[in-house]
């Protein structure tokens, strides 16, 4: 009897030991290096052992990783537990103003805070937060606006998944403190710029098969197969833009199956509309389309075809190009069959 219950405790302290090894670790931010744009003129910091990618003038992300940059495209339940840092410059339109820019969201408005009075740069900026609950515990984040052009809105975003994000509050703060906006240089006379635009998407569609569909796809377009957790992945990209694309996730069913529930489970990170029925490769399917950020138009379909869930996203840019990407990959959709 004593021998059976050392064995048992014995047991016990190595479950605990072993759940304490567990849990979401942070990356480590070892030292900060410095970005500047010398289309804009701002000027942030980013961990210098992170990954980054720029576009001069409109963009600058900083992230853990390529395979953990991918849970920020659907915001998914499990993944990698990445974080990343993100700026974007909204240069504005006519009768557009930092308010117009702020009532834009990703998820749904009721999950942000009521927006804080801050000041970066010298100027007067809004803060606000979001969290929600995933499979590996909560995500969470937090966006700054900021205007120190009149033509020109600075938005800066701080998220994390895995509940890390507090590992990185410290580094976040003095990151933001230091931030130069961005604004509209004079322009010198005797300074020409010629860009060259890659291709648009052609208009000549090739047929691909992927695992148990096929689809017609740009005959310039790459598809890449990045590991994720999901049981196939595929991503269709051009080289013109590099935020228009599709994507196609195929994921298990067997345990959940019923399109509708489906639809309905998802509709807070899918824009939090109700979800449109639809029909794909002569199945029920479900669609949303909602802004995925102020440029990015998102549109999501879902349907099941035996075991399988297959999401298909469709993302474009509405601001530019919209009349080059949009409608052919609307035939590209058109064109998904089942095998």
């Amino acid at each position: 009897m004593k021998k059976i219950c050392a064995l048992f405790i014995m047991s016990l302290l190595i479950g605990v030991i072993i759940s304490g090894c567990g849990g979401n670790k942070a990356v480590e931010i070892k030292s900060l290096t410095t970005y500047t744009d010398a289309a804009m003129g701002f000027v942030i910091k980013s961990p210098s052992n992170w990954q980054s990618q720029n576009r001069e003038g409109e963009r600058f992300l900083s992230y853990t990783s390529a395979e953990g940059l991918k849970r920020f495209h659907n915001y998914d339940v499990d993944g990698e537990t990445a974080a990343k840092i993100e700026v974007n410059i909204i240069q504005l339109g006519e009768n557009q103003t930092i308010d117009s820019v702020m009532f834009r969201k990703i998820f749904q408005k009721e999950i942000y805070s009521k927006p804080e009075n801050v000041t970066i740069d010298g100027v007067k900026a809004f803060r606000q937060t979001y969290t929600f609950d995933l499979n590996d515990g909560q995500f969470q984040g937090e966006i700054y606006y900021a205007q120190k052009d009149p033509k020109i809105v600075t938005v800066i975003s701080f998220e994390a998944f895995g509940g890390t994000f507090d590992k990185y509050k410290e580094k976040f703060s003095e990151i933001i403190k230091d931030v130069k906006l961005a604004y509209i240089a004079e322009k010198k006379a005797d300074t020409v710029k010629v860009v060259k635009e890659a291709d648009p998407p052609s208009a000549n569609l090739v047929n691909y098969k992927g695992e148990g569909f096929t689809i017609l796809i740009p005959d310039n377009f790459r598809v890449l197969t990045p590991k994720t957790n999901s049981l196939k992945n595929y991503m269709l990209q051009g080289d013109r833009r590099g935020d228009c694309n599709i994507s196609i996730d195929i994921t298990d069913a067997t345990k959940q199956n019923k399109i509708d529930k489906i639809a309905q489970d998802n509709k807070t990170k899918f824009g939090g509309a109700e979800p449109k029925a639809t029909n794909l490769s002569g199945q029920k399917a479900y669609i949303f389309e909602f802004s995925a950020s102020a440029e990015i138009q998102r549109r999501a379909y879902f349907v099941v075809n035996g075991n399988k869930l297959y999401r298909i996203i469709m993302d474009w840019n509405k601001v530019k190009d919209a009349d080059m990407f949009k409608p052919i990959f609307e035939k590209c959709i058109a064109s998904f069959k089942f095998q």
